[in-house]
């Protein structure tokens, strides 16, 4: 017994705990990541998506077929490749039918597939049938020809492509999305013709920039229309870098004081919108829309009818004020995340993905060539034998007649390999007429002037270029559509149209506190001993404003938010989170507010020790996500500094490490948004150092360096003068008599 314990104990690997849970969550997360979640940039799709394509290519559901239950697509696809939920398998092969969700759908939809207002409200697959689209077609030409890797599937049974030979770059045109392990995708789709032209010009001019092929690609082309807002889109960002901001709205005419809405952003609900709209009726909020109807059919998928009352407002007034208040507007987030052609994840730009994926291109295409030119070689060689035996047909016909074992004699008479004999043997009597040595004669001349020509264009790259270039020319003709959404630049912002309240001109205090609730009350403050807060909570910034103001506030990632005063909660209690009123990401917290009226100018900059100066008409956001202001992805936003230009001359930063650098307000760019500019120089050897406070000084204030239970340390205007310097220095260590040892210590600026 003690001996089959010392057996069996020999087989086992100790390992902590610790190492066995990391590694086992390393290896969900690349599969979650690999082969669930994000698309490959080879031919677009997700695992399931790919799998339920070649399981309905291999049950012959083309696109000139007649459709079959989707119940049966679902069973093939889980019993042969991919062995989970039906569910879960049914609603991707739904996604791909609707043409609301894709703009080239994959797959031709028979019954109830979901509509535009509800995505989700398909019928059982058992009641739906589908086939393949047309389109699809791109994906799988030439797929048993040699393009592609074959795997084996989940039990070894079968082979499953490792991914399809796309004709054409389906990652761009339909899009994709999905949550891995630690990380996201958001891919907008885009229209077919302008990424064919993008293509051919990369093809032509394999050095050009992204710039250049924005020229072909001017923005994303939704499948649902609308219109997308150039101007307060980061269209320039999400091609260069990979991430940004999409803004979309709807579309309408109107006649007299009636609007018609007949294309709504990207997944916007029609029943959602209206609803929105109603409830601002019930809630007396406004008072110049009558009433709101939805006259959405088969004919047009998307009708909502306004009628305005009174005479007040303009169409375009209240459009603005509904882009504003419902999902007549919304803003998406791309993120072009992307399986590479490596298997790897990663964050791509827009010629990144073009040029892989025609790498991707131009190696299948060789190896169908190669395909082909192997086949043709085989062909070649029994024909040779063919024409052989035509010289000395009497001779091997005697063989054959007269001879028990007549394969060595013949063999020997053409020197003939075994191909070859058993092709002879196995030929029809009828080959043998002078008719058929003719065709087989002119065969072999064809066969082996493509097998020239095939050779030719292997070792030659122009040649490859032109052939796809013009086969991409030819599926443009056949393919390619018109934009469906419209670009639009300088255009008026959404803005919403208050109520008529006559409201005196009043002043107002406004506290935010360090986790991020807000609230205003009546009067001034001046002592903030007396305000309350949550459990936990802290003051983090007051302002004494007036009541028909607008204050901004900006979270760590450089986004920024506004609100009336008038909108703000008020009362003497903890007031309300700003993540009730805006959309802030999980994590990030606001790090300041400023009074965007009574300023004229905020200076933003990162623990980096980079920024800029934002002019502050410029600090407006009509958008519950916010607007990206300071895009700096490797840093956070230190707290905004809000002045009078023509009363300051200089900004102060200081580090972490207690450096100290005082620079001139006037070398500092004015921009509305980007990464800015470096306002101090932070050794890149010591990554962990950070700018702690951020701040603007005249003649008449000092520098306070407070520290709990310490006593404040001022350093007067005129002793700033060793710390004045280009923003390009190191800044200098803080004289050791204005610090406390061994303290955190607190800085502000202030007047004498």
């Amino acid at each position: 017994m003690a001996k089959n314990k010392d057996l069996f104990s020999s087989n086992i690997d100790k390992i902590s705990i610790g190492a066995f849970s990391e590694d086992a969550y390393l290896n969900y997360s690349m599969y979650v990541i690999l082969d669930r979640a994000l698309p490959s940039l080879l031919d677009g799709l997700k695992p399931v998506q790919r799998r339920i394509i070649y399981a309905m290519s291999e049950l012959g559901l083309k696109h000139n077929t007649k459709h079959k239950k989707s119940a049966r697509t679902v069973g093939d696809v889980l019993g042969k490749f991919h062995p989970h939920g039906d569910t879960a398998c049914y609603e991707a092969m739904v996604m791909m039918a609707q043409s609301f969700s894709y703009n080239s759908p994959l797959i031709d939809g028979q019954g109830n597939w979901g509509t535009q207002d509800d995505p989700k409200s398909f019928a059982a697959m058992r009641y739906t049938e589908s086939k393949l689209t047309k389109y699809s077609d791109l994906l799988l030409r030439n797929l048993k020809n040699g393009t592609v890797d074959w795997i084996p599937n989940f039990d070894g049974s079968l082979d499953e492509p490792k991914f399809l030979p796309s004709l054409i770059p389906n990652i761009l045109v339909n899009g994709s999305s999905g949550i891995a392990v630690g990380m996201s995708t958001d891919i907008p789709p885009h229209n077919l013709g302008e990424i064919i032209l993008a293509v051919q010009h990369l093809i032509k001019n394999p050095k050009c920039s992204v710039k250049d092929l924005i020229d072909f690609i001017p923005a994303p082309d939704y499948p649902t229309g609308g219109s997308l807002l150039r101007d307060e889109s980061d269209i320039d960002e999400i091609y260069n870098e990979g991430t940004g901001n999409i803004k979309l709205r709807a579309e309408y005419t109107s006649k007299s004081k009636e609007i018609t809405i007949n294309s709504l952003p990207y997944q916007a609900s029609t029943t959602k919108i209206i609803e929105q709209i109603q409830s601002q009726i019930i809630e007396k909020k406004i008072s110049f829309i009558g009433s709101v109807e939805d006259q959405s059919d088969e004919k047009n998928p998307v009708k909502i009818i306004i009628r305005i009352k009174g005479s007040s407002v303009s169409a375009e007034d209240v459009m603005n004020h509904l882009y504003f208040t419902t999902d007549l507007e919304r803003s998406y987030r791309a993120n072009l995340n992307i399986i590479t052609s490596e298997g790897k994840p990663k964050v791509m730009n827009l010629r990144e993905i073009l040029s892989q994926w025609l790498a991707f291109r131009m190696d299948t295409y060789k190896k169908q060539l190669n395909h082909e030119n192997n086949q043709i070689l085989e062909r070649l060689h029994i024909l040779e034998g063919f024409l052989i035996v035509y010289k000395h047909l009497d001779k091997i016909i005697s063989i054959l007649r007269n001879e028990d074992n007549p394969k060595q004699k013949i063999m020997k008479i053409g020197k003939f390999t075994e191909i070859q004999y058993e092709s002879i043997v196995n030929m029809r009597l009828r080959n043998i007429a002078k008719l058929e040595e003719q065709k087989i004669n002119d065969e072999f001349a064809k066969l082996k002037e493509r097998n020239k020509e095939i050779s030719s264009i292997l070792k030659s790259k122009s040649k490859l270029n032109k052939l796809i270039s013009e086969e991409l020319d030819e599926l443009s003709e056949e393919y390619s559509s018109d934009r469906k959404t419209n670009i639009l630049e300088d255009v008026s912002s959404s803005k919403q149209i208050k109520k008529e309240i006559k409201i005196s001109n009043e002043a107002m205090f406004v506290v935010l506190s360090t986790n991020g609730w807000i609230k205003s009350n009546r009067g001034s403050l001046d002592k903030t001993d007396d305000l309350a807060f949550k459990s936990g909570d802290t003051l983090l910034d007051y302002l004494n404003i007036e009541n028909d103001k607008e204050v901004a506030f900006f979270d760590q990632k450089g986004f920024l938010y506004t609100m009336s005063v008038n909108d703000m909660p008020s009362g003497r209690g903890y007031g309300e989170s700003l993540k009730k009123y805006f959309t802030i990401d999980d994590g990030i917290h606001v790090i300041g507010m400023v009074d965007s009226k009574n300023t004229n100018h905020t200076l933003l900059s990162t623990e980096s020790g980079y920024g800029f100066i934002c002019d502050n008409h410029d600090l407006s956001s009509s958008n519950r996500k916010g607007k990206a202001i300071l895009k700096n992805k490797a840093s956070m936003l230190s707290k905004p500094v809000a002045f009078k230009m023509e009363d300051y001359k200089y900004y102060i930063l200081i580090t972490d490490k207690q450096y100290m650098l005082v620079g001139d307000l006037s070398d500092i760019p004015i921009m509305s948004k980007g990464k800015g500019v470096k306002l101090i120089n932070i050794p890149k050897s010591d990554e962990e150092e950070k700018i702690v406070f951020s701040g603007v000084i005249k003649d008449g204030e000092r520098l306070e360096i407070a520290s709990k239970n310490k006593r404040t340390k001022y350093i007067e205007f005129e002793d700033l003068e060793p710390y004045i310097m280009s923003r390009t220095r190191r800044g200098k260590k803080i004289d050791n008599k204005y610090t406390h040892k061994n303290a955190k210590l607190i800085y502000n600026t202030g007047k004498k």
